[in-house]
């Protein structure tokens, strides 16, 4: 019985991983299951640049365990950023917490990298989370923050979906914008000349999601009991890669074989 009791009691060890922007964030810590406060152990957020981000991320993730003094049977669930984002780094994200999930045999947590990267702003208020899109455009998502990184008793709040959409048409939507907006991302920088002075004075610009950002909207699902298997667990590009849509044809023109 008191096997049962001690198990009962041990804390809850999450990992939780983004590698969708280029800002990979990894992040591990423990909840306690009687009272719920959450502890981040490893932070360990980098900026590795584009289409780099995702390269070192089982390594990084062994790194965590190791520092943690935790072994990956010892996790009962693995936290993911979903996108939107790059597609590659969101794949082999989604890809890696998938495998691990079966490996250890725990539930994922499906998290939205924009939430992360609201909650990475530390604000009290609304944030407008913009990662670049690239062509004119920024992923972008509005949610209400009343804590601050390492205060995930509840996380950001989404205040609308997200979609994909010039900057400019995100805050013509939002009109009249709240008093306490504040602006954050990667969409900053390259689409400033669209934000309103009073917007363009506070705003923010995060290349991704910090792993304190990540870790709060990752306790914040685990307390909401998201949990999910990890066969339900997907990426979220909001729209067509440059191949779906044609944007980049292959280089060689296509030649059916004469064996098939």
């Amino acid at each position: 019985m008191s096997d049962v009791s001690d198990r009962a009691a041990a804390p809850r060890w999450l990992l939780a991983i983004d590698a969708s922007t280029p800002r990979c964030a990894v992040a591990l810590g423990h909840i306690d299951p009687a009272t719920g406060v959450s502890t981040l152990v490893v932070d360990d957020t980098r900026d590795d640049g584009p289409n780099q981000a995702s390269v070192r991320l089982f390594p990084r993730i062994e790194d965590a365990l190791a520092i943690a003094g935790i072994g990956p049977h010892q996790l009962a669930a693995i936290a993911c950023g979903r996108g939107p984002g790059t597609f590659t780094g969101t794949r082999v994200a989604v890809a890696s917490a998938k495998g691990l999930a079966y490996g250890v045999g725990c539930p994922v947590i499906s998290v939205s990298t924009l939430a992360a990267m609201a909650a990475s702003a530390d604000h009290q208020g609304t944030v407008l989370a913009v990662l670049d899109a690239r062509r004119g455009e920024v992923y972008g998502g509005t949610w209400r923050c009343e804590h601050g990184p390492g205060q995930a008793s509840t996380g950001p709040q989404p205040q609308g979906e997200e979609r994909v959409a010039p900057l400019a048409e995100l805050l013509a939507a939002m009109q009249p914008c709240p008093d306490d907006l504040r602006v954050v991302g990667s969409g900053v920088e390259p689409y400033r000349d669209a934000l309103p002075a009073e917007l363009a004075a506070t705003a923010l610009s995060l290349p991704g999601p910090t792993g304190a950002g990540l870790w709060t909207v990752a306790v914040s699902a685990w307390a909401a009991g998201a949990t999910i298997h990890p066969a339900a667990l997907d990426a979220v590009y909001l729209r067509a890669s440059y191949a779906e849509m044609g944007v980049h044809p292959p280089k060689r023109p296509f030649v059916k074989s004469p064996f098939v």
